[in-house]
């Protein structure tokens, strides 16, 4: 099983490479802002440990840096899009609880599209791996992520945009807290091949 999956995928990559020659790499870089959701009012943390609480904790200001790839797939409009960056997130309550992850964004965008338009948009998903973390004991070394981008092309190299991302797991066991990230950034393509 392991050889026809690793055939499919050569074969799927090769043909990819055969029929597509706009590939795009850039960075990113933006300000973000996050917080931590509890949905139905369900336990939330605290320096004092567990508390009953609001849906949202107090939002925690960051920053995100990263490359993004934008790989040509044969279609002229959308791309399939990866992105590792770093990325900072954090809430608050009593005290600020600090967290820092390695994003790799994974899905597909406009953002260079042949198709020229000013509106970009994109979305996938974003395996999260946790750096470090501040003021917190317990927690979950690995997220899964689902995100969401729209902005404006200002040329053919920028890109303004807002990304929103929101956790699938829980961020501490059994607490059903779960990360939420929105964020302004900037994208400028260094280069086409």
């Amino acid at each position: 099983m392991k050889k026809i999956i690793i055939i499919t995928l050569f074969f799927l990559l090769y043909l990819t490479k055969m029929n597509s020659q706009n590939h795009y790499f850039g960075i990113s870089v933006g300000y973000t802002t996050s917080s931590a959701t509890a949905p139905d009012g369900n336990f939330l943390i605290s320096s004092d440990g567990l508390s009953q609480g609001q849906d949202f904790y107090d939002f925690k200001s960051g920053f995100q840096i990263g490359l993004q790839a934008n790989i040509d797939i044969g279609n002229d409009f959308y791309h399939l899009e990866l992105a590792p960056q770093f990325s900072q997130y954090g809430f608050g309550n009593q005290t600020k609880i600090s967290l820092n992850y390695l994003d790799f964004d994974i899905g597909g965008s406009n953002f260079n599209s042949e198709v020229y338009s000013k509106f970009a948009f994109g979305g996938g998903i974003t395996p999260s791996f946790l750096i470090s973390s501040e003021n917190i004991e317990e927690i979950n070394d690995f997220d899964l992520k689902v995100y969401l981008k729209l902005g404006y092309r200002f040329s053919g190299r920028f890109v303004f945009y807002s990304q929103v991302r929101y956790s699938f797991l829980e961020l501490v066991p059994d607490s059903k807290v779960k990360n939420l990230q929105i964020s302004f950034n900037l994208n400028y393509t260094i280069f086409k091949i």
